[in-house]
């Protein structure tokens, strides 16, 4: 790990704890509204795609590694977790 610190906001702490939940399980849009990835003034697909896209940013150039887009299904967190 590079120890690197980063800020995130409620939505993309939230986000990021519903794909540790459920590492390595492809997730549809609509599941992922159902475990409140986005606030439901904001449940629209697009919204769970911008989500998504804002947490790959804060993970830099391994953003679109760990967070894998499923063509047709979802997305996926495609990383080892070991909660502590």
């Amino acid at each position: 790990a590079s120890g690197r610190m980063t800020v995130l906001s409620g939505a993309e702490f939230r986000l990021l704890r519903i794909f540790i939940d459920h590492a390595n399980r492809v997730l549809s849009r609509e599941q992922m509204l159902a475990l409140g990835a986005v606030a439901q003034s904001d449940a629209l697909d697009r919204a769970i795609d911008l989500a998504v896209s804002r947490l790959r940013q804060k993970f830099g150039d391994e953003g679109a590694d760990l967070i894998r887009t499923v063509r047709n299904e979802g997305y996926v967190l495609a990383a080892a977790v070991d909660l502590e």
